[in-house]
């Protein structure tokens, strides 16, 4: 039987009741700290201040996070507007599910008077949730990560424990029957146009994908074709229109090997008009290496990917090398890695993709982004991207046309791509100000 228990607290005569988990796990969370954070006792004899609240700090970048909610939901806790003033660093990351919604983990660190002590929670979001259940699912877990931390203040005498009824053997998602077979499909479309007396623009999107992805495996499949049309009248009333089209089919097949290696094959076929491609395929294997175990990859990542197959090209216009279509072989390699960190966050990959018909055909790419937090209420920002070009085979023969070059009617030879951003962004004042006055905001910006 799963017994549950209410965390719940008196204020002024009224109860404010708090989900927390089992009575197992809050034992556990009293009794040390979890997995792969290390646990110091408090001092025999170490008093927090009395009717104290324990200041956190929430570090979430993802879709769900509403502070001003989980500020009005939680006041019993004191939000920070920095992580060096806070005693628990609530850093929350999220990976994509099967059924196309999130899981949530949640690492808790403690820091103060609580260093040394921390936890790490999940929870799964259902695809298609509402944004408010999205905050609500991720206030629910809070507070239940929350209750180790306020036992250890004094403020712990203004709570009191109590017993849920126990859920149902249905609920549980191992007992849960799924008619699909974990298989999840998703369709979508989409258009938008403007014009004005000289000009006009349109845009139209369609995709369709299904995927079955479990712990062992995933297969996906996706469907993608775009349409662009632009039309200008020139200044001596001449008019002019361009289109282009764009299509993909791609699938692709992943096992899990062990908790760091994987495999896989997979295949493409489309067009595109602005490459020069009537149709294009390929067909590739892939193994993979994550220096982490996988479950971890919420919060940290370092793989090594290798990848050999070969593709084939049917080409619209004549390329510079005097080809209408070609099949070769190819290779690649990747290393890739994205950590998340109170400090702040960092990833970065490199790229290198060989044709094996002609060592000198290759292509080099490297991006990475990073946002450091320096000192109190003080962050820098930076992303970079490069690449060497050394693979356009498909390049129509001749020169392009001004119109084109201005429309981006077709890709133009270059030998690099280059890019990069860098900001800072500084807060100060108030630290506690957790006051929320939505009044005469505009809501919908």
């Amino acid at each position: 039987m799963n017994l549950f228990s209410l965390f719940s607290r008196r204020r002024n005569g009224a109860r404010t009741r708090i989900v927390c988990g089992t009575l197992l796990a809050l034992g556990t969370f009293i009794a040390g700290a979890p997995r792969g954070l290390a646990a110091q006792a408090e001092p025999a004899g170490a008093q927090a201040p009395a009717g104290d609240r324990i200041r956190v700090f929430l570090d979430c970048r993802i879709h769900g996070c509403d502070r001003d909610f989980l500020i009005t939901e939680m006041p019993y806790v004191i939000w920070t507007q920095d992580r060096l003033d806070s005693e628990v660093h609530v850093l929350v990351t999220s990976l994509r599910t099967g059924a196309g919604g999130a899981q949530y983990t949640l690492a808790l660190l403690g820091q103060g008077r609580f260093a040394g002590r921390g936890d790490t929670v999940a929870t799964a979001i259902p695809p298609n949730s509402s944004d408010d259940g999205r905050r609500r699912e991720l206030a629910r877990v809070l507070e239940l990560a929350l209750v180790p931390y306020i036992l250890r203040t004094s403020a712990a005498s203004n709570f009191q424990l109590g017993e849920l009824e126990p859920t149902e053997a249905g609920d549980s998602p191992q007992t849960i029957h799924d008619p699909w077979n974990f298989w999840v499909y998703r369709a979508s479309a989409s258009g938008n146009g403007s014009a004005e007396s000289r000009e006009s623009e349109l845009r139209l999107e369609g995709s369709l994908s299904a995927s079955r992805i479990t712990e062992a495996s995933k297969i996906e499949f996706d469907v993608d074709y775009e349409y662009e049309a632009n039309a200008f009248t020139l200044s001596d009333g001449e008019k002019r229109s361009f289109a282009l089209r764009e299509a993909d089919v791609s699938g692709r097949y992943t096992h899990s090997l062990s908790e760091h290696w994987s495999a896989g094959l997979g295949s493409n076929v489309g067009m595109s008009e602005f490459r020069n491609h009537d149709v294009t395929a390929s067909l590739d294997v892939q193994a993979g290496y994550n220096l982490f175990p996988w479950r971890e990859a919420t919060s940290r990542q370092l793989v090594g990917i290798i990848t050999v197959g070969g593709r084939y090209s049917d080409y619209s216009e004549v390329t510079i090398y005097g080809l209408t279509w070609e099949l070769r072989p190819t290779a690649s390699a990747i290393v890739a890695g994205e950590s998340r960190q109170p400090w702040g966050s960092v990833d970065a990959s490199l790229r290198h993709t060989q044709y094996l018909h002609d060592l000198s055909v290759y292509n080099v790419s490297f991006d990475a982004r990073t946002e450091i937090r320096l000192t109190r209420g003080l962050s820098l920002q930076v992303s970079a991207f490069g690449e060497k070009v050394h693979d356009q085979l498909g390049l129509p023969r001749g020169d392009a046309s001004d119109e084109e070059v201005l429309t981006r009617q077709r890709a133009l030879a270059t030998a690099y791509r280059y890019g990069g951003r860098i900001g800072i962004s500084f807060t100060f004042g108030s630290i506690y100000n957790t006051i929320v006055n939505p009044r005469l905001e505009k809501i919908f910006d």
